[in-house]
Formats: structure tokens, sequence, C-alpha cells
């Protein structure tokens, strides 16, 4: 009888076992991305297929751990309470590590960072001073929402200056180029199609912005509070596809962002 019921519950054991390995080989990881265009990062092209540098390297990096991922497109200022309601598994979306969202999530080692700058009309000759938020007096200057862009400019120039934000980085440039903005703040590496495409051809860089607090520690995939799990085999795979050569030749994919970006080291 004891030799029976043992027998059971080993059995038991075994086949529970057995599902969780099942499930965890199942699970389909739901990869948090901005629903908006943002070039050459994310893109949806005309059959409303996702394609990108950052969708090539957070494929590469699911591949490399075995991981299965489904991109799920989710409005930016929406997207950490989306991780944290467990609507999506992780974030790989140009997030910004920052002390502010330390608080909210647990981030990975950095994948890229990138300068940042502020870009106007050529015809604008005023100079940008970020010691002193007089300088831009009478002046809009936007970004995108619920960014570090966004803040930074609040932080630096709002007592002056207005600072309007949008729901996406084309928004704001719509808006610079109908002459409802002066200045636009974003990552150089973001914004190099903009300033090489004909659109943008009465633009250029006018300031690069300061190492600030605000401005954080480079961008990394951001998990739940907690999910030691999923921080593992993401911090395992951004090693991997960098010390691979993986991460080079996604990148020789996309030659507007040659020279652009701070690669990690391992």
């Amino acid at each position: 009888m004891k030799k029976s019921l043992f027998g059971s519950l080993v059995a038991g054991a075994v086949l529970a076992v057995m599902a969780v390995s099942a499930q965890a080989q199942d699970k389909v990881y739901k990869v948090g991305m901005d629903q908006t265009d943002y070039p050459p990062f994310a893109t949806k092209d005309t059959s409303g297929k996702w394609t990108g540098w950052e969708v090539d390297l957070a494929m590469a990096v699911c591949e490399s751990q075995g991981m299965k991922c489904e991109l799920t497109p989710t409005a930016w200022d929406g997207i950490i309470p989306a991780l944290q309601e467990g609507k999506i598994d992780f974030i790989f979306a140009s997030m910004t590590i920052n002390e502010d969202r330390k608080q909210q999530v647990d981030f990975t080692h950095f994948y890229y960072d990138s300068t940042t700058i502020i870009i106007g009309p050529k015809a604008d000759a005023t100079k940008i001073d970020f010691d002193n938020p007089e300088s831009m007096k009478g002046k809009v200057m936007g970004a995108q929402n619920a960014t570090i862009h966004s803040k930074f400019l609040q932080a630096r120039f709002g007592s002056a200056a207005e600072i309007k934000t949008y729901d996406g980085l084309d928004t704001a440039l719509a808006d610079l180029g109908a002459g409802r903005l002066d200045y636009v703040q974003e990552g150089r590496s973001t914004m190099a199609p903009f300033l090489a495409s004909e659109a943008g051809q009465a633009y250029e860089e006018k300031a690069v912005v300061p190492a600030d607090p605000i401005m954080g520690e480079g961008v990394g995939a951001a998990v739940r509070k907690g999910d030691t799990e999923t921080l593992d085999k993401l911090n395992a795979g951004i090693k991997a596809v960098v010390t691979s050569g993986k991460y080079d030749e996604i990148t020789k994919k996309y030659p507007e962002l040659t020279g652009m970006l701070v690669v990690p080291t391992f």
C-alpha cells in the first residue's frame, strides 16, 4: 500500500514537472513597443508589419534564448502600466533607464545609447543656452509625451519657453514643419532620417543636450519588478547578440545608424 501510494506520488510529481516544462516551452512573450512609428527603430509598413533596427534586435535577443516572442504595440504613455498589469511581458522600445522608472520596473543592461540633440530651422540664429532658460523666452519647444526629452525641456526651459508634447515624434516634426514649433528634442540617431530627408533640409542640429540625471543611463529592456527569470534571459540574450556579432550585422542593415549608437561591451 505504501509502495503504491509512494509510486503514485512520484508519478504525479513527474507529470507536474513535465506540465510546467511544457508550459514554459509554449510561453509566448509579449514584447511591448511604442505603437507610433519611430524610424529607423520601429516602423509599420503598408501591410501592417513592423520592421526596424529595434524590432530586429528584440527578435534576435529572443531567438538567442529560445524565447517565442510577439510584438505588442502599445500607447507610450500607458506602456509601463501595461507591463505592470501583465498585458505585456517586457518592454523593448527605446526606453531610457533612469531613476524614476527604476522605481516602477527592473531594467536589463543597456543595449544602446545615443547623443541627444535639439533641432530647429537653419534660418534661426538663436543660441540655446542650457544654463539660461531666458535664452528660450518666447520660443515653443516640443518632444514626445512622457519621455526624458519632454521632462528635460520642462525642467530646463519651462519657466521661459512653451513646452508642447506629442503622442509621437512624427507629429512633433509635422508641427515643426508647419511653424508651430521652433525646436524639437530627440536622440540624434532618431533625428538622422528626418534631417537627411527632403522635408528636413531646412532644419539642422542646433545643440547637443548636456549630461543630466533626467537623461538617464542608456536604453534598456524593462520587466516587471521582481521578474528575475525574464530579466536574466534578456540580459543573456543582449550579451549573446553583441558578442556573436549579430548586433553589428543588424546595425549594418540601417546605414543611417552608422556611428550613431553607443554599443554595450561585455
